[in-house]
């Protein structure tokens, strides 16, 4: 067991998000954001403009003509996606580094995030109970309890996890076990902290949970996580036990109604993109707010 109050604190502690990502999360997650309040907060974003213009004519966005402007590319590209790429860049900082503990190199973790949001953004329009526009913004971040855990967990934990793992838990539950909490709570305790709006604290505090409850929102992000996870994105080289819970996975599927068939076309799909999405964040390098350090 940890002292919970400490990684309580230790995740509140966590670099806060630019006030102009937590508006635009608001406005998304409240349902038909318009269109002037979106291009608002984006447009004096020169990297950000960039990186939208270079999304909404890439060869996936099926755009006809050249888009040349803030307004076209929000058009073209939807707010959901540019909620999902502006946090993205506001975020990248944090989960760009190696997280041993989590047997991930640097790099591994964004690129497992990016995997997920991707996931979720295409396996959206196939779901025959479709997910709230904000899947995709909480499967980019529902990992990032792991930045604050990573920090308690030291050799003896990571062994008491591990013959957890050679029991037949998850590490998930593995870590509910051995730590009192997981990963998966910590990081909803990180998104309320960062003021994001209720249905993203809860899309990443229960993404490994999937209930027959009719919640799309965290069906969505559980099968992001297990199509990031089965390209290969983010999957520790140690682990034990990463491969999907099978009630888990066909509770998730079956409530948004996804086939086999779906979810093989999905992966494919992923794994052909995932490169290209992760270059749309290499022309708008992160920035650290002033005076902040995210390893606080």
């Amino acid at each position: 067991m940890i002292d919970l109050d400490e990684l309580a604190r230790a995740a509140s502690r966590l670099e806060p998000l630019a006030p102009s990502v937590t508006r635009l999360a608001a406005l998304v997650c409240a349902g038909s954001p318009e269109l002037g309040q979106v291009i608002e907060i984006v447009q004096f974003d020169e990297a950000l403009t960039a990186s939208l213009l270079r999304s909404a004519n890439s060869s996936w966005s099926a755009s006809r003509v050249e888009i040349t402007t803030v307004r076209d590319a929000v058009i073209r590209l939807g707010a959901s996606p540019v909620l999902a790429m502006t946090l993205g860049r506001d975020v990248r900082g944090k989960l760009d580094d190696a997280l041993p503990e989590y047997g991930l190199g640097e790099g591994e973790l964004w690129r497992h995030s990016v995997a997920a949001s991707l996931a979720a953004e295409l396996l959206a329009p196939r779901a025959l109970h479709r997910p709230p526009p904000e899947a995709a913004t909480a499967a980019l971040l529902h990992d990032v309890g792991k930045l604050v855990m990573a920090r308690f967990l030291a050799p003896p934990v990571r062994e008491a996890l591990r013959e957890q793992e050679r029991l037949g838990l998850s590490p998930m539950n593995a870590e509910a076990a051995v730590l009192g909490t997981d990963h998966a709570v910590l990081g909803g305790l990180i998104a309320r902290s960062w003021s994001l709006p209720e249905s993203l604290v809860r899309g990443i505090r229960e993404h490994g949970r999937p209930r027959t409850d009719g919640d799309t929102l965290v069906h969505a992000v559980y099968l992001a996580d297990v199509l990031a996870k089965s390209v290969g994105a983010g999957v520790a080289d140690n682990s034990l036990g990463d491969g999907p819970d099978v009630e888990a996975f066909a509770r998730a599927m079956g409530e948004l109604g996804l086939s086999a068939t779906d979810f093989d076309e999905l992966r494919t799909l992923v794994e052909q993109r995932l490169s290209e999405v992760v270059s749309r964040f290499d022309d708008a390098p992160p920035v650290a707010a002033e005076g902040s350090d995210h390893r606080t």
